[in-house]
């Protein structure tokens, strides 16, 4: 059985944000109300999504050993 972990996000700003999805460096902006859903897969079962927020940005930096993929809602 795989491990997997995932979360929504959504941008409750006035103003777009940029998501960053590390360490592909995969970037989206993210419209105000827009939702976007990461889910990571592998690497050690308890793992997890580590998040740096900034003004204008809200960094995602997934665990080793994952793969991660970013879906806006």
């Amino acid at each position: 059985m795989k491990y997997v972990c995932s979360f929504v996000y959504t941008n409750s700003s006035p103003s777009a944000v940029l998501l960053v999805l590390e360490p592909w460096a995969e970037e989206v902006l993210l419209a105000p109300g827009v939702r976007a859903q990461l889910v990571g897969e592998g690497g050690l079962v308890g793992s997890a999504f580590e998040l740096e927020q900034l003004d204008d940005r809200l960094i995602v930096y997934a665990w080793p050993d994952s793969i991660a993929s970013l879906r806006i809602l």
